[in-house]
């Protein structure tokens, strides 16, 4: 090996050592830096490969139950199966490819599966599973099962939901479940609630919606590459919400709704206008609301299931209406009473004022320069406040009015322009004050329902406003404002507060609270001033010539009431009847209209075959229980 060799092998081992050492210096870095990440960093990012393996799920808690005022269960949970759909990144998921194959399968059309699929998250957020079919059936979850690796996202959860059990029955009082309104959202987040759960919409659902409502737990899955659950993990129990006791007898709200819809059924048959009516039974002591029904009603387990347009024009859209809070009639002669009452206390009448009833009354002058007459629905000769009341005459309680209002039909221009500018508008301040204190007109009743309307008035401004707010053809009131107004009457002048819900039942089956009934004022009138009324409207069933004798004058207790007809204005009438019994201890009032009858029908055939029922059904149950206990005992 020559010299030159040697010093070309020397340099290439120098080379070559000093490559070792860097490799070696680089390694030892290289191991010290992932020591110290794994010593140091170790528990973060063994976080971050779990939550790449694992998610957190809400569990739903049971929303609290409803039952009746017998502890009867009107509305509960039972268990089902939900199909869900989750949005995911990088595994291939196509939701025009899901919607094609399952639509047909979930029996959606594809627009109404992409609404609640969400894709784009335009009403959710890409991190939630959206709910597609809620109850879903057996055959439904088998194709998601059978076909779970072809569907990614789509997956079959078993929660809790909701169970009307008696479908229609109730419908409006109970109310409804619905996904959360998006103007809703913020104000349910700062609650604690998830973007996809369903709340409250209408009824004691919506009204107590804070205590029905429970905690959600949470659940740890595992799950694969299509997020499809491996296995879980509870980590935190939900917690059930609070149940309800309503004041509602079941049996009696039953019956109630029963007999509206066999009578609107019959008078259907005969009168094209008839489309709906309303019925309410109060406890007149207590505010307690027996029965409340309207009619179309609806089943709210179909807002559970999901239905399509269809469904909904047809078998939701005739019926959501509470047609006893929501909408105001006119009252009719069911006003009578407070024109009654008012006379009194403004002293225009005495218990022994008295006049002839020739069938109509003057009011004015018509623009051409005939006197303008009112009717009372047939001539009812001599009447006094009593009768006046049995029979109705619209010629005494106009009366009243005029006296209050001091107007005659000869008064001079001067005399008119004061009347007009001044006792007219103070008359009908001073009436309308009055009803409120009757909860009439622009007050709500205090009933523990959403969406409850005020009443309100017409006024023409002439003299023909005290002679219509006198009958009852210029006001519009709810018939849950004529309940409490009778019930006012029926206990003396107190008006009491009506509730539906009586207690609320904790987690632990433990009181929470119990609604107390609750005095809201006492009527300004003397008891002998509201039993002269409460003898009228005794009269009105008992005589052979008061309005409701055919009707319940044989009735095993003592009925008082009051029927009513109000012109429309449409070539219809409202049918109206107002209640209670027994007359001597009311136990029971009650509240009926069919609005849009035809003309110059009478509420003896419209309303009497209801108001019967309703009464027969509430004192053969109060019996059958009475007779329980003393059997038990």
């Amino acid at each position: 090996m020559t010299n030159q060799d040697k010093e070309k092998l020397s340099g290439t081992s120098k080379r070559m050592s000093l490559l070792f050492v860097i490799i070696f210096f680089s390694l030892a870095v290289l191991i010290f830096r992932l020591s110290f990440i794994q010593l140091s960093k170790g528990e973060k990012f063994l976080a971050s490969a779990e939550t790449n393996r694992f998610i957190n799920l809400s569990i739903p808690a049971p929303r609290g139950s409803i039952y009746d005022r017998d502890k009867v269960e009107l509305v509960g949970n039972k268990p089902a199966f939900t199909i869900t759909y989750q949005v995911l990144n990088g595994v291939g998921q196509n939701h025009m490819d899901l919607i094609g194959e399952l639509y047909q399968i979930f029996e959606m059309t594809p627009e109404e599966m992409y609404e609640k699929m969400d894709p784009k998250a335009e009403k959710y957020s890409l991190t939630i599973a959206r709910k597609i079919i809620s109850d879903a059936k057996p055959y439904q979850v088998a194709y998601v099962r059978e076909h779970a690796n072809e569907l990614p996202g789509i997956n079959v959860v078993v929660e809790p939901i909701r169970n009307y059990r008696y479908s229609n029955s109730s419908s409006h009082v109970l109310g409804y479940l619905n996904n959360i309104a998006e103007d809703d959202w913020a104000a349910f987040k700062d609650k604690g609630y998830e973007q996809n759960e369903i709340v409250g919409w209408a009824g004691v659902e919506k009204q107590y919606e804070e205590y029905l409502h429970g905690s959600n737990g949470t659940l740890k899955v595992e799950v694969n590459r299509y997020y499809q659950p491996l296995q879980e993990k509870r980590t935190e129990e939900p917690v059930k919400g609070h149940d309800l006791i309503l004041t509602i007898d079941k049996d009696l709200q039953t019956a109630t709704e029963q007999a509206l819809k066999e009578q609107l059924v019959e008078l259907k048959r005969s009168v094209n206008t008839v489309e709906h009516g309303a019925a309410i039974a109060m406890d007149p002591k207590t505010g307690e609301i027996l029965a409340m029904a309207s009619y179309p009603d609806f089943d709210p387990n179909l807002y559970i299931k999901g239905f399509s347009t269809k469904e909904y024009n047809e078998q939701i859209l005739p019926g959501i209406m509470n047609r006893a809070i929501q909408q105001t009639y006119q009252p009719g002669s069911t006003i009578k009473m407070s024109s009654v009452l008012i006379g009194l206390k403004e002293g225009v009448i005495s218990p022994y004022s008295g006049l002839t009833d020739s069938g109509a009354i003057q009011v004015g002058w018509t623009t051409g320069g005939k006197p303008n007459m009112i009717s009372s629905w047939q001539a009812l000769g001599y009447v006094d406040p009593v009768k006046a009341l049995a029979v109705s005459s619209n010629v005494f309680m106009i009366d009243i009015f005029k006296k209050l209002g001091k107007y005659n039909d000869f008064m001079n221009n001067s005399e008119v322009n004061t009347f007009l500018s001044s006792y007219l508008p103070e008359s009908m301040k001073k009436i309308l004050a009055y009803h409120a204190e009757f909860g009439l007109g622009k007050v709500k009743t205090g009933l523990d329902l959403p969406y409850e309307v005020e009443g309100s008035v017409t006024e023409e401004k002439n003299p023909a406003d005290l002679a219509y707010a006198s009958i009852g053809q210029s006001e519009h009131y709810t018939l849950m404002q004529l309940a409490q107004y009778v019930s006012t009457i029926a206990n003396d002048g107190k008006r009491m507060e009506p509730h539906i819900v009586s207690e609320i039942i904790g987690p632990d089956n433990k009181s929470v609270q119990k609604i107390e009934p609750k005095v809201l004022n006492e009527l300004p009138y003397t008891q002998e001033q509201i039993n002269l009324v409460k003898r009228g409207m005794r009269d009105v069933v008992e005589k052979p010539y008061g309005t409701f004798y055919s009707v319940l004058h044989n009735f095993r207790y003592p009925v008082a009431g009051k029927t009513g007809t109000a012109e429309t204005g449409r070539g219809t009438e409202n049918s109206l009847f107002v209640g209670y019994a027994p007359y001597d201890n009311p136990q029971v009032a009650i509240a009926i209209i069919i609005p849009d009858n035809k003309a110059n029908s009478h509420s003896y055939d419209s309303v009497g075959p209801i108001a019967q029922k309703m009464f027969d059904a509430f004192f053969t149950l109060k019996e059958q229980k009475q007779l329980t206990i003393s059997e038990g005992k």
